[in-house]
């Protein structure tokens, strides 16, 4: 989250909301029979699925990430996807790995999701991870907490319609995910990759003890300061010949999902979408897989890890241009490296595979108090939180020294011997409490480990910095190791099963630099959470799989809507405009547009396939593929607008077909086809030819 504007600050009072009180029944989990669903022709029972489920919603979610100055989504291009991969061992035992394209990830997500999938599929709380990109282009308003639900988006308060939406999506995802398993073979693996990522908060991490001799002013530190590792598990499953071929992958990679700057107008899977949807292509095509392949590329240490995307320098005064291309650059980047890692894993595919998973739910503020650690017991937040982080500051704000992270005017000089340290709290220490309620902020963490063969995911609802998830994934691994359980693998999945701002060391921490700031909990929050982190690790190798969970769980939260009202439609869908170019001077891109009226937003289901392009070959139209990338809204050059409504209940749309240039002739036959919906026969556009200078005009490379 790079924006917590201070509405601490410039809101003193906030609009009366209603509230909802939200009861989860805790389930009773039991494994599911081994066999059950495998096809009898197999003898293995190690088995596993994977899908990919959209959870694109309608127009009109505030975006997460950047806070109040985020825009509401007027549609998308690269829809949001929620991916979960199953995987069961041969004694049963089994865990849901779920990466979604959100801004976050939500405890009362993962609670409801347990609830409603815990008696079909024998999993448990501690069984299911459910991860995020942390693309700043996502909604929220799904927390389980009224803070980051008023200050996380543009729009304050949960969405109790995207808030089912995106638990019923992700169920229905690992039941069918369960329901359709079949025999697996896995592997594990990891690959450094390097020029993708950088430090964005080089002047802190180089406080750190174990930091060595970095300078500065050296160009290049900001670039080797780095987490690089590229973890990955590989999935093949049997086909119905007994064939074992590619299913999924499961990985993490350290890096903010913001390489699109704040006035970016649609929902988008920023850099990660590129980098998931060429594995899933590129491997589906080398393999003949008959089956999608699904890649869930989730974040790792990511708190100070941004994008190595070009330097503009600091951003004091105004927001830096969106730039797709960068990120399409970056992802792609990244998803060349995946590939190649994908590849590298198979001679070491088994089929022996052995799952275990522990977890311990605390309320933090209860329980603030780990051996001879001691967290402080209420949050607050930081001055530089509401200048923002270095290249996504809060504009002009992050001029005044006391709110621009690092500035020596931004931490205190005196009265910093307590828990908060040197934190300069946001609005006076005495007035933050009467304008955020301590009850508020989030409080309750699900403290977890799934124990995958040689490696083990530490999955954090915390934006950990690379150095603090170092910390956490050592001391879980010399557990294991002391016990004669060595992990070859153990890495710290940010942002998961709950959203808490972030953690950095206590060295970095000193600095209060944004990421320092936003550290709710203060200056021992690393070493906290590492000796949790450490007590589970214990008590899972002495006594096996367990969970401890409170007794109850119970919200009570301030509710909002967002999502288009639902209204009467009468009139016709029909073509508005024919197609135009609209050529864009740099960092833009050039396309081609169509508009055309249709049902109210409410009426479309967002999460189903929507336009694409076709064109003509031989007298025959087909769907368009360029390589192996289709040209259609679950591509990445096709984007859909909602413009605005219009009689009879009807609205105005737009489709766009973005780098039309690529791999295209000049004298082809091309058009826009909307999808049929609520029984009218799909909307064909007149055949168009693109210009003779369209591989000018388009800049995108493959």
């Amino acid at each position: 989250m790079k924006h917590l504007l201070p509405l601490l600050l410039l809101t003193l009072l906030t609009a009366c909301a209603s509230t909802t009180d939200i009861v989860i029944s805790q389930p009773a989990s039991a494994k599911p029979p081994v066999a059950e669903s495998l096809s009898l022709q197999h003898n293995a029972v190690a088995a596993a699925w994977a899908v990919s489920v959209d959870i694109t919603p309608p127009p009109g979610m505030p975006m997460g990430g950047y806070s109040v100055m985020a825009n509401k989504g007027m549609g998308f291009r690269t829809r949001l996807k929620a991916r979960v991969i199953y995987l069961q061992d041969k004694d049963g035992d089994a865990t849901a790995l779920v990466q979604t394209d959100l801004a976050g990830s939500s405890l009362l997500v993962h609670h409801l999701v347990t609830e409603r999938v815990a008696a079909q599929t024998g999993l448990a709380a501690k069984d299911i991870v459910i991860t995020a990109s942390h693309s700043h282009s996502a909604p929220v308003n799904f927390y389980d907490n009224d803070f980051y639900n008023k200050h996380m988006s543009s729009g304050q308060w949960l969405e109790p319609e995207f808030l089912e939406f995106v638990t019923q999506r992700i169920s229905d995802g690992i039941l069918q995910a369960y329901q359709q398993r079949r025999p697996a073979r896995i592997a594990t693996g990891k690959r450094d990759i390097y020029g993708y990522n950088r430090n964005r908060s080089l002047d802190a991490y180089v406080l750190n003890d174990n930091a060595g001799d970095i300078d500065l002013e050296d160009p290049q530190a900001k670039f080797n300061a780095v987490n690089p590792a590229l973890y990955m598990i590989r999935i093949d499953v049997a086909d119905d010949d007994g064939r074992f071929l590619p299913l999924a992958a499961f990985s993490s990679f350290s890096v903010h999902a913001t390489a699109l700057s704040v006035p970016v107008e649609v929902y988008n899977a920023d850099l990660f979408a590129y980098a998931q949807k060429d594995l899933e292509w590129q491997i589906a095509q080398q393999y003949q897989t008959p089956w999608p392949v699904v890649h869930g590329l989730t974040t790792g240490t990511q708190g100070d890890m941004a994008p190595a995307l070009a330097e503009h320098g600091d951003n004091t005064f105004a927001h830096h241009p969106v730039n797709w291309q960068a990120a399409r650059q970056l992802g792609q980047g990244i998803g060349k490296e995946a590939i190649a890692l994908f590849d590298a894993l198979a001679p070491q595919l088994t089929a022996d595979i052995d799952l275990a998973s522990a977890a311990r739910e605390i309320n933090i503020r209860d329980n603030n108090r780990v051996g001879e650690v001691e967290l402080c017991d209420e949050a607050a937040v930081g001055n530089p939180v509401a200048g923002g982080a270095y290249e996504r500051r809060t504009p002009w704000l992050a001029a005044i020294p006391f709110l621009k992270g690092g500035n020596v005017m931004s931490r205190r000089w005196w009265l910093d011997e307590g828990c908060q340290g040197n934190k300069r709290h946001l609005g006076f220490s005495f007035l933050q409490p009467l304008l955020e309620p301590k009850d508020s902020f989030p409080d309750t963490v699900l403290f977890q480990i799934i124990k995958v063969n040689d490696m083990a995911v530490l999955p954090l609802p915390y934006e950990v910095t690379q150095e603090a998830g170092r910390r956490m994934a050592a001391a879980v691994s010399e557990v294991f190791a002391s016990a004669g359980q060595p992990l070859k693998y153990t890495w710290v999945s940010s942002i998961a099963n709950g959203y808490f701002g972030y953690t950095t060391t206590h060295e970095e921490y000193q600095r209060q630099n944004y990421e320092g700031g936003h550290t709710l909990y203060g200056q021992y929050s690393t070493p906290y959470i590492t000796a949790q982190l450490s007590r589970l690790a214990n008590d899972f190798v002495d006594q096996g799989a367990f969970q401890e969970l409170l007794p109850q769980w119970r919200y009570q939260l301030n509710v909002n809507t967002f999502l288009p009202e639902q209204v009467d439609s009468t009139g016709s869908r029909a073509w508005l405009t024919s197609t135009e170019i609209t050529r864009a001077v740099a960092p833009d891109e050039n396309y081609i547009a169509i508009e055309w009226l249709d049902v109210a937003a409410d009426k479309i289901a967002w999460h189903q396939p929507l336009v694409h392009v076709e064109v003509e070959q031989q007298g025959q139209w087909q769907p368009l593929v360029t390589g192996v990338h289709p040209i259609s809204d679950d591509g990445y050059d096709i984007e859909v607008r909602w413009l605005d409504d219009a009689d009879l209940g009807m609205a105005e749309y737009q489709a766009r077909w973005y780098n039309f240039g690529q791999r295209q002739a000049a004298n082809k036959r091309y058009r826009f086809v909307i999808s049929e919906r609520h029984g009218a026969p799909k909307l064909v556009s007149e055949p168009f030819v693109l210009p003779e200078d369209a591989r000018v005009q388009s800049t995108a490379s493959y």
